[in-house]
């Protein structure tokens, strides 16, 4: 799909919250009304989940024809997915094996390698009721992602448009009552049909707007979609009032909503899928361009940098310089991922071509 500002700077927006939420300080260094107003930041990944819906699923749909359909696909998602996961892993895997004292301490417990190496560590979390591997439990949300693409690649290969449509559907409202009927929060909040509301609204939003006549429908209520935007936003800011947590059955579902229709609004804006301005493009660009190396390397640097900062000083810094540093270091590392390992691959993944 050509790519678009408007969903760069939605999925900029998916991580910064996801920043916040993880490196917001709440020792008593930030004002309470800060912390409180942003209680619902968790929820960024929902945000990634429906793009990912919208995004993966257009795709899917404008080649489901293609003679190399598959074989594509999975290279194209390889090359963009797999180099700085493995990169991650393989750096993980040294650590926790011959790093220090602390980590080997923390991560006696760790998950079996091979269920990272094979994207079902979100099973084993669940299994275990715990993400008792912070420097890769962020992952849980990668797996999740693999194993839609591998079920939405054989559904919109299998089926016609109005059977998927139906399928779809069902999804959206089999999650909710999945999460509703799951044993704890953790179970609804990881395994891939208890979250697949976010993914296959995503996945509706693209079977309309490539429906003949779906843009145009959407276009013509653009209004009712802004209007729908303010209530959902009601919906937010009293889930952010109510302190709503992971997991809950219909939390998930106003969110995934929620999205959706923020993401459709920023197709539509000013009549031109192009231009979003929500905040100066190229900031919101750029994060979302780089989106993927922040989200992977923001745990490890949140856990490694204060350790290594503590041989040099001899007091630990207070809160807010900390932060400071970790992004700095963070953004850096970001860039230089995006640039000397992202890009260069997903350009090679993408001379194979859908034919």
């Amino acid at each position: 799909m050509k790519r678009s500002q408007a969903l760069d700077a939605a999925r900029g927006i998916a991580i910064i919250l996801v920043l916040i939420w993880h490196y917001l300080p709440r020792d008593g260094a930030t004002p309470g009304f800060i912390l409180s107003s942003t209680r619902l930041f968790w929820s960024g990944v929902d945000l990634f989940f429906v793009l990912s819906g919208f995004l993966i699923g257009g795709i899917l749909l404008q080649n489901a024809r293609s003679r190399n359909y598959f074989s594509a696909f999975y290279v194209r998602r390889a090359a963009r997915i797999l180099p700085l996961y493995l990169l991650v892993f393989c750096a993980f895997a040294v650590l926790i094996h011959l790093g220090p004292e602390f980590l080997a301490k923390s991560y006696k417990r760790h998950l079996p390698l091979w269920s990272y190496l094979t994207f079902t560590q979100n099973f084993l979390y669940a299994a275990r009721q715990g993400l008792n591997d912070p420097l890769v439990d962020v992952t849980w949300s990668l797996a999740i992602e693999e194993q839609f693409y591998i079920f939405l690649s054989l559904l919109i290969r299998i089926l016609n448009r109005k059977k998927l449509l139906i399928v779809t559907i069902a999804l959206i409202i089999l999650a909710p009552i999945l999460r509703f009927y799951a044993p704890n929060f953790l179970i609804g909040y990881l395994l891939p049909f208890h979250r697949a509301d976010s993914l296959m609204l995503g996945v509706l939003l693209a079977l309309v707007w490539q429906w003949d006549g779906g843009k145009e429908f959407l276009y013509k209520h653009v209004r009712l979609f802004r209007w729908s935007f303010v209530l959902l936003f009601l919906v937010a800011a009293y889930l952010t009032y109510r302190e709503a947590w992971i997991g809950d059955a219909g939390v998930h579902l106003g969110l995934a909503f929620f999205y959706c229709n923020f993401i459709l609004l920023a197709l539509l804006r000013n009549g031109n899928e192009s231009r979003f301005s929500v905040l100066p493009n190229k900031v919101l660009e750029w994060f979302g361009l780089r989106s993927y190396g922040i989200y992977l390397l923001h745990k490890p640097v949140q856990i490694l940098i204060p350790f290594l900062l503590a041989w040099f000083l001899e007091d630990s810094l207070s809160a807010w310089p900390l932060v400071v540093i970790l992004l700095i270091v963070l953004f850096v590392a970001a860039e230089l991922s995006y640039r000397v390992i992202e890009k260069p691959i997903m350009t090679l993944g993408h001379h194979f071509k859908y034919e």
